[in-house]
């Protein structure tokens, strides 16, 4: 009964008997809905403010969740708890979006990779988690890892919106220019706010010739203050 309740499927966020989300859990899910139709912004219009006078460096940035409510528990126990089995237990709350954009585009998944440091602490690497298991569920060509994290900076999370872009400038490279030189790339991430880790990715691939840069996520969260 002990190796049945140990090895049975688990809710992400509260960790009761079920697969992916339980039923209260999963409806605190709350789909993306109106939102900008470059950054992803939540917005009634179109294209938000901040797209409109200084569009981010990739052709769009998509996700199916708001985040918050159980999901953004979920995301915090795979970041924070050492809990890496919640990567592929959030694989189908994604995965449909993940093979959309991959198929039409044609395109190498790449993970946003953390700094080696943070990585040799945490001992994994989250979004190449989520890349991993997204790519699986969604039956696509696994992950490269096509990004270097060469800087170490403070966590995006710990600063104001307006200290993000800074944080990051010159934080990525890439290894191998002729793997990305005319080919679109998915870059994965948990979750986007401001876009600034996002841009900061795909900086580096555009000069290193990609013909396209978007965005996926498992969550977005709003950047707009109040």
């Amino acid at each position: 009964m002990l190796l049945d309740w140990l090895f049975s499927p688990q809710c992400a966020a509260c960790s009761s008997r079920a697969t992916t989300l339980c039923e209260p859990c999963a409806a605190s899910l709350l789909e993306l809905g109106a939102a900008c139709s470059r950054c992803a912004e939540p917005t009634d219009s179109a294209i938000c403010r901040r797209c409109t006078r200084e569009p981010l460096p990739l052709d769009r940035i998509l996700a199916p969740w708001r985040f918050g409510g159980q999901l953004a528990s979920a995301i915090r126990r795979l970041k924070f708890a050492n809990a890496t089995h919640i990567a592929r237990d959030l694989a189908p709350l994604w995965a449909p979006l993940l093979a959309a954009v991959v198929g039409v585009n044609d395109a190498i998944v790449v993970p946003v990779p953390l700094h080696w440091r943070r990585r040799w602490v945490r001992g994994y690497d989250h979004a190449w988690l989520l890349a991993l298991h997204g790519c699986a569920a969604a039956g696509i060509a696994p992950p490269r890892n096509l990004l270097r994290r060469i800087r170490g900076a403070p966590p995006q999370s710990t600063l104001p919106a307006a200290a993000r872009r800074d944080n990051l400038l010159g934080a990525f490279s890439v290894r191998d220019p002729r793997l990305i030189a005319g080919r679109a790339i998915v870059l994965v991430d948990d979750v986007v706010t401001t876009g600034s880790t996002l841009a900061a990715c795909a900086r580096p691939l555009r000069a290193a010739g990609a013909t396209a840069v978007f965005g996926v996520a498992l969550a977005r969260a709003s950047s707009a203050p109040g």
